[in-house]
């Protein structure tokens, strides 16, 4: 119980230059992210290509519309 508590910054700059760079690569990637029930997804995903289409729509009746208008 009386042994000292090192923390990762103190062992860190004990170690010498060259071995920090290899340290650091020995960590563990983060865990997966769980994976998410099927929900909206599929929903949200289909209304984003029908407000894409409306919005190719609404500039193809616009450009339409306004081809026979000249500025002079």
């Amino acid at each position: 119980m009386d042994a000292p508590i090192s923390s990762p910054t103190v062992a860190q700059r004990q170690l010498p230059s060259t071995a920090t760079a290899t340290t650091t690569q020995g960590f563990a990637p983060p865990p997966p992210a769980v994976p998410k029930t099927p929900s909206t997804d599929s929903f949200i995903r289909d209304l984003n290509l029908v407000a894409e289409a409306a919005k190719r729509a609404q500039m193809a009746v616009l450009m339409r519309d306004l081809e026979g208008v000249a500025i002079s």
